[in-house]
């Protein structure tokens, strides 16, 4: 049982879902930039990040898989994660060079670099050590949040209760799955924070 616990966690909370739920979650909260945003623009943008971080990518190591490029989708392998991290790369760069062009307020496109230069993170550190890109999306989220609340752009600290929450509850689905080490899980949550809450409150 807790094992199939740990496969749900590890799916709902898979890092390419991360962009799409960081603004949804952004979405959500009652402040200015998020308040003049068109209805129909949110819907658009939320349509526009997910095709473009999660089927995009999804689509592309899919087929990787089917030719024999790579062994699982879940990339257990630290040699096999180097295209894939490269490809995701390159799809979330694509997406924040789009939304740059929308004139949005930069909060939204702070999200999406950021977890760009997570993925660069990853790929730097992947070709010496296999860290938990699970526990760097969480991380990040995290992190991003934190810094929004340090800015003085939401004051929401339910979320960050929140967010520390289902942390807990990735790390303890990768290390019940022994896809991770302590030290890879833990390291990945705090470069995920670290990163992120420095692109928010810096940049």
């Amino acid at each position: 049982m807790e094992e199939k616990s740990a496969r749900l966690i590890s799916y709902l909370l898979h890092p390419l879902l991360m962009p799409t739920f960081a603004m949804l979650v952004l979405f959500s909260q009652q402040t200015y930039f998020v308040m003049i945003l068109p209805d129909k623009l949110r819907l658009a943008l939320l349509a526009l990040i997910f095709g473009n971080t999660v089927i995009l990518p999804t689509v592309i190591i899919w087929m990787m898989l089917k030719r024999g490029l790579i062994s699982s989708m879940q990339l257990p392998e630290r040699t096999e994660r180097t295209f894939p991290f490269i490809i995701a790369a390159l799809c979330y760069f694509a997406t924040y060079f789009m939304l740059s062009n929308l004139g949005l307020p930069s909060i939204f496109l702070l999200f999406i670099l950021g977890g760009s230069m997570l993925i660069v993170f990853a790929s730097l550190v992947n070709l010496f050590w296999k860290i938990s890109i699970h526990m760097l999306g969480i991380g990040g989220v995290t992190g991003g949040f934190i810094g929004l609340m340090l800015t003085r752009h939401i004051y929401a600290p339910g979320l960050i209760v929140a967010f520390v929450v289902l942390s807990a509850l990735v790390a303890f689905a990768r290390l019940k799955l022994n896809t991770h080490s302590e030290a890879q899980v833990y390291t990945g949550y705090i470069a995920g924070v670290v990163i992120m809450l420095g692109m928010i409150t810096l940049l």
